[in-house]
C-alpha cells in the first residue's frame, strides 16, 4: 500500500527556518509492524489499526472470545493505544463495575502486534518497561485483564464483580478470573488474516506463535491488512482510528506532537471545511497555541474521500500538575456544525520526565516465559518546540 503526502497546512505561524513543501503524488510505503522495532515512541497505538482487526476476526471464529467494551460516562482511556475489547463475561462485568464507579483504563485487549513491540522495547532497555512477556503468553493476551490508572480507588469494588487483584508486582493489574483465558486466539485470528491476504504465502492456523507467524507480523501493515475480519464484522463508526503517533505519557508543562490516522468509513466524503473540534465545547486542557483557539483544534482543508485513510498532525500542551493525572479528551470531526466523526486522545500528564513511556510498562508473565532485558526511560515521541503545524496526509484503502 502507498502513502499520498498532499500537502501542510500551516496555522498563521512564523518558521525559524525554511520549510519545503510537498509535492503532489508523492509516495511512501506503508509501516509495516516492524518498522516500530527501532521507533523513538512507546506507544502501541501504532499497530492499533491491526489490533482492531485481529480482535474483530477472533470474534468471527467465536463471537464471545473478544467483544467490545460497553460506553460509559465512567469509562476513560489514559492514552490512545487502549484496544477497547475483553472477553464477553469480563466485559459484561467491567460495564457493571462501571455502574456507580469511574474507570480510567489504562490497557485491556493487547494482541501479538502490541506485545511484539512491547517485548522488543523492554529488550532495547526501552520505554520504562520493567517486565514483558513472550508473545502469545501475555494475561492481556487472554482478554481477561485490565490495566486501571485509578487502581488504589477500585480495590474494593472490582472484586464484588469478578475481578481479582492477584499479580503481585503489578499493581494496576486486575484478572477476571471466571471468564475464559483466551491467549493464542490472537494469533490464530492473525494467521487467518495473513492467509487471506497473502494466498501465496500461507502460514498454518494454529494458534501458535512461532518463527513463521514472528515473520509475517513483522511484515504486516500496522494500520490494518486490506482485507479485514471474514465475516464482516468492522467498526461501523464514520470515522476510525487506526493508528496514533505521539506518546502516551506528557511531562506537566511540555508539548507533544501527535499524528492521527484516521479512516473515512462513511459513504459520504468529509469537505474541506471539516473542523477538528473539542467534542464537549469547553476549553481543553490540552489546548495548545497552535490550535485554532481552546476548541478547535484545526481545519482539514482537503477533501477526504469515502473510503480514504487521512493522517491528521497537531500539538497538545499539558498543563501543569501536582501529581499524575490521566486526561481523556474526546474529539469530534463536524461540518457545519453537524458531527461527522469521532476521535478519541488519551494521555497521561506526569511529574518526572519518563522519555514518553509506554501506557504498558509492567506486563509480568504468569507462566514464567519473560524475556530479559532492563528497565530504563526510552525517548518518547520528538516533541515538537517551536514548531505548531499539522499536515495531512491520504491514503486510499486498497
Amino acid at each position: 500500500m502507498k502513502l499520498a503526502r498532499i500537502g501542510l497546512h500551516l496555522v498563521g505561524l512564523s518558521l525559524v527556518g525554511c520549510a519545503t513543501a510537498p509535492t503532489l503524488g508523492e509516495t511512501e510505503a506503508a509501516s509495516t509492524v516492524n518498522d516500530y522495532n527501532g521507533s523513538t515512541g512507546c506507544s502501541t497505538a501504532v499497530v492499533l489499526g491491526l489490533g482492531t482487526q485481529i480482535a474483530e476476526e477472533a470474534a468471527c471464529i467465536d463471537p464471545n472470545s473478544f467483544v467490545q467494551i460497553a460506553d460509559s460516562a465512567n469509562i476513560t482511556y489514559t492514552s490512545n493505544a487502549v484496544l477497547p475489547f475483553l472477553v464477553k463475561g469480563a466485559a459484561d462485568d467491567l460495564a457493571s463495575e462501571a455502574v456507580g464507579h469511574t474507570l480510567q483504563i489504562n490497557s485491556a485487549l493487547r494482541t501479538i502486534p502490541q506485545q511484539y513491540l512491547l517485548l522488543h522495547w523492554f529488550n532495547l532497555g526501552r520505554c520504562g518497561i520493567t517486565a514483558a512477556a513472550a508473545v502469545g503468553h501475555s494475561n492481556h493476551e487472554g482478554g481477561r485483564a485490565v490495566d486501571l490508572a485509578n487502581w488504589s480507588d477500585r480495590l474494593q469494588s472490582m472484586p464484588a464483580h469478578g475481578w481479582a487483584h492477584d499479580v503481585p508486582g503489578d499493581p494496576v493489574h486486575f484478572d477476571h478470573t471466571s471468564s475464559p483465558d483466551n491467549r493464542g486466539q490472537d494469533v490464530l485470528a492473525f494467521q487467518r488474516l495473513w492467509n487471506t491476504n497473502n494466498p501465496n504465502d500461507k502460514i498454518s492456523e494454529d494458534g501458535d506463535y512461532g518463527p513463521q507467524t514472528e515473520a509475517r507480523l513483522k511484515k504486516s501493515p500496522a494500520t490494518g491488512f486490506a482485507i479485514g475480519p471474514s465475516c464482516g464484522t468492522t467498526s461501523h463508526a464514520a470515522a476510525s482510528t487506526v493508528a496514533v503517533d505521539g506518546p502516551d505519557h506528557i511531562m506537566s508543562g511540555a508539548t507533544a506532537h501527535y499524528a492521527f490516522t484516521l479512516v473515512n468509513n462513511s459513504q459520504t466524503d468529509w469537505p474541506d471545511t471539516t473542523e477538528v473540534d473539542v467534542s464537549s465545547g469547553l476549553a481543553s486542557q490540552l489546548a495548545d497555541a497552535s490550535w485554532v483557539s481552546p476548541t478547535e483544534i484545526l481545519t482539514l482543508g482537503h477533501t477526504v474521500q469515502a473510503g480514504d485513510q487521512v493522517v491528521i498532525e497537531f500539538d497538545v500542551h499539558a498543563p501543569t500538575v501536582t501529581q499524575e493525572t490521566p486526561i481523556a479528551e474526546p474529539l469530534v470531526l463536524r461540518d457545519n456544525g453537524a458531527e461527522i466523526g469521532r476521535i478519541n486522545l488519551g494521555v497521561t500528564v506526569t511529574m518526572t520526565d519518563d522519555g514518553g513511556a509506554s501506557s504498558e510498562g509492567s506486563d509480568p508473565d504468569p507462566s514464567g516465559v519473560t524475556e530479559g532485558g532492563c528497565s530504563a526511560g526510552g525517548g518518547g515521541a520528538g516533541l515538537l518546540v517551536g514548531l505548531a503545524f499539522f499536515g495531512i496526509r491520504r491514503r486510499r484503502r486498497a
